[in-house]
């Protein structure tokens, strides 16, 4: 197994996921990110760029912010797999606790796309719809 410190693309995807935990710096999470850069949820089915994606996620942290720990990293290449336990604990009270695995892809120091895949059903549990 990887760890985010043995490879600079490894490190670059967990600074990010950290950058997206209550206490992250958004702007700079936000600055690891290429022009180009798109998401993808299985939460929304929609692919989106980085402006939606930090609604999303100034949003996520006023319902309910996460913490992030890391269970798994594997690289490859410019590709990186993070599998991470998230904790959170939405405004009305419902803990989200369920494992999601992020699946990032770089160049040239820059994340370029990254999709997440989540129990979808905790997350509308918990944090109700996602806005546009």
């Amino acid at each position: 197994m990887t760890t985010p410190f043995d490879d600079p693309q490894a490190e670059l995807a967990w600074m990010f996921v950290q950058s997206l935990s209550g206490d992250g710096d958004l702007d700079e999470g936000f600055s690891l990110l290429s022009d180009d850069f798109t998401y993808w949820s299985n939460t929304t089915r929609e692919t989106c760029d980085k402006a939606r994606l930090r609604r999303i996620a100034e949003w996520a942290r006023a319902v309910g912010p996460i913490a992030f720990d890391l269970i798994s990293c594997l690289n490859e290449g410019e590709n990186v797999v993070i599998e991470a336990q998230p904790d959170a604990v939405s405004a009305t009270g419902v803990r989200y606790d369920s494992p999601c695995v992020f699946l990032f892809e770089t160049r040239d120091g820059l994340i370029t796309s990254l999709r997440e895949y989540c129990d979808t059903r905790q997350v509308a549990e918990a944090f109700g719809v996602i806005p546009q």
